[in-house]
């Protein structure tokens, strides 16, 4: 099950032909450069089998959004285990730069974290963004996540400030 549409996204489940759609969002050094830097070719189609899987077994995965008046890829968002913690979930968002500057990144997550607070029923969702990434930061904080701590993540040891919403913050936050 995908999340709702919003006002300007629909969300949909990866496929086999997306390849891609998933090169062109995580291949691109500018959309990647706080969370890791440009995947290759290879890492980008396997991230794309990690979602596809991910999907199967859990029924969560980081949807693919698409513009609702165009059709247009706008990126991905969605829900994931968080890598320190697998019983934790991990909330997301990657935008194409042609998505940029138009608040598509706040609505993806705000569609996304209704579909793991009211339609999957998490207690809590976490999320982490690069500590020079002022405009993830400000987002978390405009709806509604409170800092916890700083982490180095991943195997470039990525200096990551990490973010939590529970459901109750959830309740008595929603728009």
């Amino acid at each position: 099950m995908v999340p709702a549409p919003s006002a300007r996204l629909i969300f949909r489940s990866w496929t086999d032909e997306d390849t891609a759609l998933a090169e062109a969002l995580w291949c691109d050094p500018d959309v990647t450069r706080f969370f890791g830097g440009a995947m290759s070719r290879e890492q980008a189609r396997d991230r794309l089998h990690v979602e596809r899987e991910r999907d199967i077994s859990l029924d969560i995965q980081y949807w693919p959004i698409f513009l609702r008046e165009t059709g247009e890829f706008a990126g991905c968002a969605g829900l994931r285990p968080w890598s320190m913690d697998p019983e934790t979930i991990e909330v997301g968002v990657n935008l194409m730069r042609s998505a940029w500057g138009l608040r598509l990144g706040e609505e993806a997550l705000l569609a996304v974290l209704a579909h793991g607070f009211d339609t999957l029923g998490l207690p809590v969702i976490v999320a982490g963004h690069g500590t020079a990434h002022d405009n993830s930061r400000k987002l978390l904080e405009r709806v509604g996540f409170k800092y916890t701590h700083d982490i180095l993540w991943g195997p470039k040891k990525i200096e990551v400030c990490m973010w939590a919403m529970t459901a109750q913050t959830w309740r008595v936050a929603k728009r």
